[in-house]
């Protein structure tokens, strides 16, 4: 979780929503240990508990695989592969109890070709992501804020990534264009996945519920143009395809642009600092974007709007270090986003959070973590609401304003390769985006992260 946070690009990492119930997990866990078996290290000349102690603290499951992946490496081929699972239990609250498990298989290559065929500069990604399970949310709580971030995009094998990455002028400017999530590439807080609600990780979501932003794992065609400016501060541009189509059941193996409704034009500027003799870093974005699309209004019931727009601020910053540098210490997080009040139910979100990098000098590579969360809904559409229930004569008052949620956790790095994190989240009006009366939920959270 540390290195992530000290080099982070603007990335999705994740990260984002569940899955319904498909797979069962014993299946998924036999098929690890069956990789354990493969991949650990044949005890020959070594003793088994050497072998063991090598294996569980090497940085990935799966090893060197004998030295190839090294070798791989050094000649531009660079695998990837990891598996999420997260368990949810609704303890009390929502529309009733009850829990969901949900899991993630994301796995993909990069190839550098410079080194490969001598194209310097080139970067090229492939990524798949496969996902099963069932959501505590949808199921259980009725909120729309998924405790289960890994639920969403129709929970089956889908194509993420196919791009290319070009560094030109000495990495003063990076190109990058093909099939992929917009979001690994703008209003991202990788450290933000250390929660478990999809609210945190890794991007504000009214930007995707609220207009043609893709994020993790749904990718779209686009593009962008990156400007280095300094090592302290970049400004990016892109534009991206806006298809509604692409994460419908069914569709996880889509590239093509049927279905396309415009495009979505995004500006980011971000700027890095290292204060402090300790270099405590930070980061600070903002971006805002327009989406040209023409789309239902959110109030009024058979008018369309043309074009759509929001803008977003993020920021991370650690406020000391626990051990003289910045590898340790206390993180503190912000982010604000609003999206176009004439076509978004989902129009804002306000955060706040606090991550703890390896808070214990004997647990280096722990974190803990706290934050809040706010969902706000669209005035218009709760007025809206209110005059529709007059007119059939129903006195309703009290609609929630929009739908807030805590979360509390401990990320236990077990080994290098897996992270164990119990978390308790608490979601406050479950039923606002439904303009419903829910208890308030207690959730029960269990986040299991494999680097393969």
């Amino acid at each position: 979780m540390l290195a992530p946070y000290l080099f982070q690009a603007n990335s999705s990492n994740s990260i984002s929503n569940g899955k319904r119930r498909t797979c069962n997990s014993k299946i998924i866990w036999a098929a690890i240990a069956a990789a354990t078996l493969l991949s650990a290290p044949a005890a020959k000349a070594q003793s088994f508990d050497t072998s063991l102690y090598q294996w569980l603290n090497q940085k990935t499951m799966t090893g060197d695989w004998g030295g190839l992946r090294t070798s791989l490496v050094d000649d531009g081929i660079k695998f990837r592969g990891s598996y999420n699972n997260e368990f949810a239990d609704v303890m009390s609250g929502g529309e009733r109890q009850g829990n969901g498990e949900s899991q993630q298989f994301a796995y993909g290559v990069d190839v550098d070709l410079g080194k490969l065929v001598g194209l310097n500069g080139t970067i090229f990604h492939l990524t798949f992501n496969s996902r099963q399970g069932r959501s505590a949310s949808a199921d259980f709580i009725g909120n729309k804020l998924a405790v289960q971030e890994n639920y969403g995009a129709g929970e089956t094998t889908r194509i993420t990534e196919v791009s290319v990455e070009q560094a030109l002028d000495g990495n003063f400017v990076s190109l990058k264009g093909g099939f992929y999530p917009m979001g690994n590439d703008f209003a991202g807080t990788s450290l933000l996945c250390d929660f478990q609600n999809v609210g945190f990780c890794a991007h504000p979501q009214n930007l995707p519920n609220s207009s043609g932003w893709s994020d993790n794992p749904t990718g779209k065609w686009g593009g962008r143009v990156k400007f280095n400016i300094s090592p302290v501060l970049y400004t990016e541009a892109g534009v991206y395809d806006v298809n509604p189509t692409y994460g419908q059941p069914g569709n996880g193996l889509k590239m093509s642009t049927n279905g396309s409704t415009g495009a979505l034009i995004v500006l980011e500027t971000g700027y890095t600092t290292a204060l402090g003799m300790a270099q405590l870093p930070g980061h600070y974005k903002i971006g805002a974007y327009y989406d040209t699309s023409e789309v239902k209004d959110a109030a009024i019931p058979g008018q369309f709007d043309n074009g759509r727009y929001g803008m977003y601020v993020l920021v991370d910053q650690m406020l000391c270090s626990f051990d003289g540098t910045p590898k340790r210490g206390l993180v503190a997080l912000g982010q604000f986003s609003t999206s176009d009040r004439r076509t978004a139910v989902f129009k804002q979100t306000i955060g706040a959070e606090l991550i703890a990098l390896g808070p214990f000098d004997v647990r280096p590579s722990d974190f803990i973590d706290i934050g809040y969360l706010r969902a706000g809904i669209n005035e218009r559409t709760i007025n809206a609401e209110y005059a529709k229930l007059a007119a059939e004569n129903i006195n309703e008052g009290g609609l929630s304003q929009g739908e807030n949620l805590i979360e509390v956790g401990y990320g236990l790095a077990a080994t290098p390769w897996l992270t164990i994190q119990p978390n308790l989240q608490y979601v406050i009006n479950p039923g606002a985006f439904a303009y419903k009366h829910y208890p308030n939920a207690w959730v029960f959270g269990l986040k299991t992260d494999v680097i393969f």
